[in-house]
């Protein structure tokens, strides 16, 4: 008589260990020999793959190193809610305590119209605690400080990580606030000067992510995200996919979770298995972000052996390449493409008619275009903090010309004429993050499956008119003209010439098509 298997319990580690070499093609009877367990539970296992996946994504690992089952709360929603804002608050270093937990659950639970019998009592909080791995700790110091001890600390951790990545696969991505139509606000005056003209300070924003390798091989399309719910009259009629940035929207226009990992998984992963393909790489890469309350939990940023893992929160000021000078590079490259187009001739426009007629679409142009030329040799130099063994053609830029042509540009703006090198500084500082604080009702909105979206500002900016369809014979025309402007210019390369003639000959063609005398089955679909 055969014996009967031993009863064996895996942990939510183990499963998702299980699941993730099944998705590679291991078979189920070798896994289930291996742990323990009858194929018809792995079986099991494969049919609750989301829930499991889901569960873990909102527990802590040493939780799930423990934990067997994804026996949820009975008040589900608020279990969730209150972890949310539980991760918030500790990420700024707030001291949390049991009596506080339980006060922020009645408040939650009320603002989500739950059961009026919950009493959050101590039963409920320390089931909540061992749910989510959470024990008590003694606050000690500045933690949430620029600590260069701890960065000392966390380079020899940083070696290991990526022993087995070479330069062009470790990657690091950042967000930023753009105020796109700000200007310069402040200039040296005479005392004899009351007052010195200028502008009001335009607040419209949009959040820009950067990400690049270490090696500065493979710069990644920006993402930006505006605040318009529905596709802005300025896109009317434009391939979106001809757009150089990868762009979305969000009811605030800052970076939030849900973007975050639609620009991982659509963004980052297939242009990094692409360049790794080019390249003859390993396919595996390791992008190293901040741990903002907008970004994901690891475990969800992981497809194949590309994942993400987070920076230590006190040191990424310190460590962080893309905020040692990237993206206030990009800014300063940003403002000067501003400062060009509202400075140019124009007798019939001045520069307030120029900085209303902007729209989001000349923003975007821009600042990928500020992109482009934020130099090879910047993004190199930034890793220095965090990987000091790396070697690089030391061809660096004087650190001052950038701020010297824009300060040029903006000593032409009316009021500006005795500007200083502060005042572009400060004008081109990385002065946020691209991400907010959740306030109660947005963590409401996320566990209800409610679209933010859905109150968002829809009102477009007045430089917003929508993109004229341009027609097949004013284009060849147009077109063809260029095509001869850059024939004869002694900056043009072969490559701008054939690049011409090709669009001037789509042009040409499609005009003629256009004018073909239709068929009569032209009009029988």
């Amino acid at each position: 008589m055969a014996s009967k298997r031993k009863h064996k319990s895996c942990t939510l580690k183990e499963k998702l260990e299980v699941l993730k070499r099944l998705h590679k093609g291991e078979s189920a009877t070798q896994l289930s020999k291996e742990f323990g367990v009858g194929k018809a539970t792995i079986s099991d296992w494969k049919k609750n793959r989301g829930k499991i996946e889901q569960f873990c994504t909102t527990t802590s690992k040493k939780t799930i190193e423990k934990r067997s089952k994804t026996t949820v709360s009975s008040y589900e929603k608020l279990d969730e809610a209150l972890f949310l804002w539980f991760t918030q608050e500790r990420q700024k270093g707030i001291p949390i305590t049991g009596p506080l937990i339980q006060e922020k659950a009645l408040q939650l639970n009320k603002l989500m119209d739950g059961d009026v019998s919950f009493m959050a009592s101590c039963g409920f909080l320390d089931r909540w605690k061992k749910r989510h791995g959470i024990r008590q700790l003694t606050i000690t110091g500045e933690k949430l400080s620029a600590d260069n001890e701890a960065a000392v600390e966390y380079l020899e951790e940083f070696k290991c990580i990526i022993s087995s990545y070479s330069p062009q696969q470790v990657y690091n991505a950042d967000e930023t606030g753009l105020n796109f139509k700000a200007l310069p606000t402040k200039s040296l005056a005479s005392q004899e000067e009351r007052s010195a003209p200028g502008f009001k300070m335009d607040k419209q924003r949009l959040t820009v992510l950067a990400c690049s390798n270490a090696s500065a091989t493979n710069k990644l399309p920006l993402m930006v995200i505006g605040k318009s719910a529905k596709k802005p009259r300025c896109f009317k009629n434009m391939n979106m996919n001809s757009l150089p940035v990868f762009y979305r929207n969000q009811k605030k226009a800052w970076m939030d979770c849900a973007l975050f990992k639609e620009w991982f998984d659509k963004q980052f992963v297939p242009k990094v298995k692409a360049f790794n393909k080019e390249n003859g790489l390993p396919p595996r890469a390791l992008l190293l972000i901040d741990n903002a309350p907008s970004h994901p939990e690891e475990m969800q940023l992981v497809c194949d052996d590309i994942k993400a893992i987070f920076l230590p929160p006190n040191v990424t000021s310190i460590l962080q390449p893309m905020d040692q000078g990237v993206l206030q590079a990009l800014k300063q490259n940003y403002r000067k493409m501003l400062l060009r187009s509202l400075l140019e001739d124009n007798e019939e426009l001045t520069i307030f008619d120029k900085l209303m007629k902007m729209n989001i679409k000349d923003v975007i142009y821009w600042v990928a275009e500020a992109w482009e030329n934020t130099c090879k040799e910047s993004l190199q130099k930034s890793w220095k903090n965090l990987w000091p063994e790396l070697e690089f053609v030391q061809t660096v830029f004087p650190p001052t010309k950038e701020n010297c042509e824009l300060l040029q540009l903006v000593k032409r703006m009316p009021g500006c004429e005795n500007a200083e090198e502060e005042c572009v500084e400060e004008w081109t500082a990385v002065d946020d993050c691209g991400h907010e604080e959740y306030t109660d009702e947005d963590i409401v909105a996320a566990v209800q499956g409610t679209s933010a979206d859905l109150d968002a500002d829809d009102s477009e900016e007045e430089g917003d008119a929508p993109t004229d369809v341009v027609p097949h014979t004013a284009a060849a025309s147009a077109l063809d003209l260029a095509l001869r402007y850059v024939e004869q210019h002694a900056d043009a390369t072969p490559t701008d010439v054939m690049f011409m003639r090709r669009w001037r000959n789509i042009a040409s063609s499609s005009r003629f098509s256009s004018l073909r005398q239709k068929e009569i089955t032209d009009f029988i679909s």
